[in-house]
């Protein structure tokens, strides 16, 4: 969904706690000089459904090139 490379810095993490899944995730750019952090909370079967709905956000957050090596 973020159409990232080898290169690319992405995080997520994801944490089940006791049937609900709590997720970060972040972007940065190669140089480091600007990070965009998301955070989601539901049910454990909703998990993929969060991740995706995190992509979109950070994505929509990134600027034309934000990937690009600084």
């Amino acid at each position: 969904m973020l159409d990232g490379s080898c290169r690319t810095p992405i995080a997520g993490h994801a944490r089940d706690r006791g049937g609900n899944i709590l997720f970060r995730g972040m972007i940065l750019r190669p140089d480091g000089s600007e990070t965009h952090e998301t955070a989601r909370r539901g049910a454990i079967q909703d998990g993929a459904t969060l991740g995706a709905d995190a992509a979109r956000e950070l994505k929509a957050r990134a600027t034309p090139g934000f990937f690009a090596a600084g």
